[in-house]
């Protein structure tokens, strides 16, 4: 899978302006971090350490529901777990990302 497959596969399930409302939410807790080769999948994860997709997606404007975005990713370990650029180094030490990648 390529960067552009993976973001058509997530705009086609959960609508552009999801996409768009992740990455803002990854970016304002981005604090200088590399975003890799991909930057919707940088963001996904970042949302994910930080609770945007859940806890916090109203405040964020994420409209898609959190468990049908977790199927999704599940649905694509191995495509986040080459992810090649920064998390959020403290959810991965508590292993918030496990079920997501391989």
């Amino acid at each position: 899978m390529n960067p552009t497959t993976f973001r058509n596969d997530f705009i086609a399930r959960f609508g552009a302006e999801n996409a768009v409302a992740i990455i803002e939410a990854a970016n304002e807790h981005n604090n200088g971090t590399n975003p890799g080769s991909d930057k919707l999948r940088w963001a996904l994860l970042i949302c994910i350490g930080f609770e945007c997709l859940s806890r916090f997606h109203e405040y964020h404007s994420i409209t898609c529901l959190w468990e049908d975005v977790r199927d999704w990713l599940k649905q694509h370990k191995d495509y986040l777990a080459a992810h090649d650029g920064a998390v959020d180094y403290f959810a991965l030490s508590c292993g918030t990302y496990n079920e997501f990648m391989s």
